[in-house]
């Protein structure tokens, strides 16, 4: 697997329309993919199979409200989503970092909380620390940003330097969250940052998906259950059909 260092190089758009619309394009494309493998229409899911779409939802809604965030120059909770959409990716991934998939799906189905998943082979938790640490042997930026972000997202000091302006021997505090007055380039690299980690997102669901039963294996499971089920007359409300 080829290894996404710090140094990302995106295709170049020439301005924060574009950058949105890139990210909404990604957006679109990771609600569209559980649809090719969790065919056909009335397919039965497993727990773990749920909860991948609880990250695509998690994406999808992120995705929307980092726009409307970004367009209302909401800088510190427009930060904040793009911890949240790495941290989605973080959770996702480390349903691959467990010894058995479908016991930690059922697990999380059952409510109980991620950090109950232990590392396979360990009896260490699945906390944030080691799923960034291990999401970073793929993609390098994720521990940076993934750290600079969460500065946003918990009320510490960056949320008070944040809006300080400092101008000759005085320093003002900006009490509003909105930063009207900031250009579109200053969200340039803000922009960037949330696409990679939607992209870094549809990678890793793409992966999960292709170890998942396929269509041809889900319509033979289907068929047989609703011939039983049609046999004893009953129906079965554990089919679920992707809108």
């Amino acid at each position: 697997m080829a290894i996404e260092t710090k140094r990302i190089e995106l295709p170049e758009v020439p301005d924060l329309a574009g950058r949105l619309d890139r990210i909404r394009s990604m957006a679109r494309e990771v609600e569209q993919l559980p649809g090719e493998t969790y065919a056909p229409q009335g397919s039965f899911l497993a727990d773990v199979e749920w909860f991948s779409l609880a990250a695509v939802t998690k994406s999808t809604s992120n995705a929307h409200a980092f726009e409307l965030l970004v367009n209302a120059r909401n800088t510190v909770a427009a930060t904040a989503l793009v911890r949240m959409q790495i941290e989605a990716a973080m959770r996702l991934f480390g349903l691959t970092l467990v010894e058995d998939i479908e016991d930690a799906g059922a697990k999380l189905m059952q409510g109980q909380k991620y950090s109950s998943l232990k590392l396979a082979g360990t009896r260490h938790p699945l906390r944030d620390k080691i799923l960034h640490e291990t999401l970073s042997k793929q993609y390098e930026w994720v521990s940076d940003a993934y750290e600079a972000t969460s500065a946003y997202v918990h009320l510490d000091r960056m949320n008070i330097t944040s809006r300080l302006t400092h101008l000759d021997q005085h320093t003002f505090f900006r009490p509003s969250g909105v930063d009207a007055k900031l250009p579109e380039t200053a969200y340039y690299d803000l922009a960037d940052t949330f696409f990679i980690a939607l992209r870094m997102t549809r990678n890793l669901l793409r992966a999960f998906l292709a170890g998942r039963p396929q269509p041809e294996e889900r319509a033979k499971i289907l068929k047989k259950s609703r011939e039983e089920r049609d046999g004893k007359g009953g129906g079965d409300q554990n089919e679920i059909t992707l809108e």
